[in-house]
């Protein structure tokens, strides 16, 4: 009995058989075999293609119909603003104050915010902080609205990176770009001039009474001071209250307050009576603008820096 041996064009296997309807068989149930793998592999590899192509159509189709924006903080709004984009704003917070000006609707506050209003917005894009409650954020989230949250920024290249992170979201990378470039260079100069100062002043910078309240370490408002070649009086705090008395034993050379509205002003008042400290014989007891130095937007920090650089140095 001879044997035929032959290959299968098919699924170009080698069969070998004594039996022509043998290797037919053979070759049939190969043939099967390689096209039901075949047929696999096709439809996994067309699944990984849909997946592929549905996320980058999401985030294409994402990138290019942002055309309402709710932003749930003031710095955001700000940032908006900044970037020539106040067009896209839809909705704010009550503390918005250019946005609420010009007639935006008000959803909320940074922590407390109106979802059904929002909704009826149909926003594009919420973009929010970690003030805002998470229920909140949830709530939003389940039914259908794309939330972003910007991270809290702690330094200066951190309220930049939120910055062009905004500008991406919203269609303003370009704009985002050039402000950064603009604001890092007027930064340099300011930390440049301070560098060639030989005295490195004590600070004491408030933002808060009842209790008092001063700037920490390893924030983009202690930044105001390291900048401008000073020392914080509060360096090594952990907490942010401070007693007077703790204040005075410091004897700081400048004193800062943030402006609060009228407690600003009281807060003046009450430092100038303090004779006894270096920065009242020398006459560095100054207000600067809450809004300006507590908000984070480059042009903010900017415009503090300069401020804290003349309080230091006139």
């Amino acid at each position: 009995m001879s044997l035929i041996q032959v290959n299968c064009l098919p699924c170009n296997v080698a069969v070998i058989s004594n039996s022509e309807a043998r290797r037919r068989e053979t070759c049939y149930n190969k043939e099967i075999s390689l096209f039901v793998r075949n047929d696999i592999h096709r439809n996994l590899f067309f699944k990984f293609l849909l997946i592929v192509s549905l996320s980058f159509l999401s985030i294409f189709s994402f990138s290019q119909n942002v055309k309402k924006v709710i932003s749930l903080a003031p710095s955001i709004t700000e940032n908006i603003y900044l970037l020539d984009a106040a067009d896209k704003l839809v909705g704010c917070t009550s503390y918005c104050t250019q946005a609420v000006a010009e007639g935006k609707e008000i959803v909320g506050t940074t922590i407390d915010v109106n979802v059904e209003k929002i909704f009826a917005l149909q926003p594009d894009l919420v973009l929010t902080m970690q003030l805002t409650k998470s229920q909140d954020l949830e709530a939003m989230k389940k039914i259908g609205l794309k939330v972003v949250m910007i991270p809290t920024s702690k330094s200066f290249e951190e309220i930049c990176a939120q910055t062009i992170q905004i500008g991406k979201l919203i269609e303003s990378e370009d704009a985002a770009q050039k402000v950064i470039r603009e604001t890092k260079q007027r930064v340099n100069d300011i930390k440049m001039k301070s560098a060639r100062l030989s005295n490195k002043p004590k600070v004491f910078f408030q933002i808060g009474a009842s209790p008092i309240f001063t700037v920490l370490q390893n924030t983009f408002m202690d930044e105001f001071i390291l900048m401008n070649n000073g020392e914080n009086i509060a360096n090594g705090l952990t907490k942010g209250t401070m007693t007077r008395e703790s204040v005075l034993v410091k004897n700081p050379d400048v004193i800062i307050i943030a402006s609060m509205g009228g407690f600003g002003k009281e807060e003046q008042k009450i430092w100038r009576s303090y004779n006894g400290i270096s920065a009242v014989k020398n006459n560095k007891v100054f207000l600067i603008d809450s809004e300006t130095s507590c908000s984070p937007t480059p042009l903010n920090f900017v415009k503090a820096l300069s401020d804290v650089y003349k309080f230091v140095n006139q």
